[in-house]
């Protein structure tokens, strides 16, 4: 089976921080994603393709191009992928404090693998992603992850875990030291949306626990905290309140606003397409801080088309 796809992204994503005193860049720009390969037996896939990224303002026609290529295997609960390939739909629906909204933006494949095992009431996947290659001076850098769900009636546990391990480059001197960057977090939820007339109504609780050592000092700093998260959505309209307590969180690829030994955010949305073609979401998020209040907007809008065509016996 000959199989394509072409993929549109686009976003628009204004962040006003200077209350905190963080960096308030605006990010805006799409991504256009061709794919093309073979589907063998419903099972066996090969995939080539690439991303190409044009943001807004510059004179280039593409401000990076990143390639796809990968081999994915499928059948009943059993989901493989090898190789470079697509971050959405995967592993995009991590917590922000393990990974920033930034990188579906600037890092839109994982380089390396993914195990996925999937029936009604669970969900667990482990992934490596290929960051950086080590040479003369570059630094050898991968990421780590894990994370599930286990369902029981209204009920569910879900849990993610990431690691980030900075080495050497080749040469380097003495100012120069590995990095271990860890982050867990644990959750109990309920989901009432059966229960009430609204389209969805969710409610979690949990830990977050992060684990860093640069080991020219040698010790570990383990920041802990507790996060609160609901959401409501009526329609195409959404609420999602997340709140963190405790202690201000270093992680690697995490977002910034998790520093904080208080963070409330909160996000009034708008998402009038959710289809698997076709996906659009506007939002209004503010962020509160001891002393200070941020605000970000952004939109968010993803198209794909693609098809499958039989191949004659002897196409070969």
């Amino acid at each position: 089976m000959l199989e394509w796809d072409l993929g549109f992204f686009g976003f628009a994503d204004n962040r006003e921080y200077s209350a905190s005193d963080r960096s308030s860049p605006t990010l805006i720009g799409l991504q256009f994603s061709p794919e093309a390969g073979l589907l063998v037996d419903s099972t066996h896939r090969i995939r080539l393709g690439a991303n190409i990224l044009h943001e807004f303002g510059s004179s280039k026609i593409s401000s990076k191009i990143n390639p796809t290529i990968y081999y994915n295997y499928t059948k009943k609960s059993i989901n493989f992928y090898m190789g470079v390939f697509p971050r959405v739909g995967l592993v995009d629906g991590f917590s922000r404090a393990l990974l920033s909204d930034t990188l579906q933006y600037y890092r839109p494949n994982l380089s390396g693998m993914l195990f996925r095992y999937e029936k009604k009431h669970i969900f667990q996947q482990v992934w490596i992603d290929w960051n950086n290659k080590q040479t003369e001076t570059q630094r050898e850098q991968f990421l780590v992850g894990i994370s599930g769900n286990i369902k029981a009636g209204d009920f569910y546990f879900g849990h993610e875990a990431v690691l980030w391990h900075n080495a050497f480059p080749k040469n380097h001197d003495a100012s120069i030291h590995i990095q271990d960057n860890a982050a867990l977090t644990g959750r109990l939820g309920i989901n009432l949306s059966q229960h009430v007339k609204l389209d969805s109504l969710t409610l979690s609780a949990g830990g977050l626990v992060s684990f860093s050592r640069d080991r020219g000092v040698g010790y570990w700093t383990t920041p802990k905290g507790l996060i609160v998260e609901g959401h409501m959505a009526y329609k195409a309209f959404y609420i999602h309140d997340l709140l963190y307590i405790g202690e201000p969180q270093s992680i690697a690829l995490g977002d910034s606003f998790f520093s904080e030994s208080k963070y409330n955010r909160l996000d009034l949305g708008w998402a009038p397409f959710r289809k698997n073609r076709l996906s659009a979401r506007l939002a209004l998020s503010f962020h509160f801080t001891p002393g200070a209040i941020d605000n970000q907007q952004t939109l968010n809008l993803r198209y794909n088309i693609g098809a499958q065509h039989k191949l004659k016996d002897n196409w070969y």
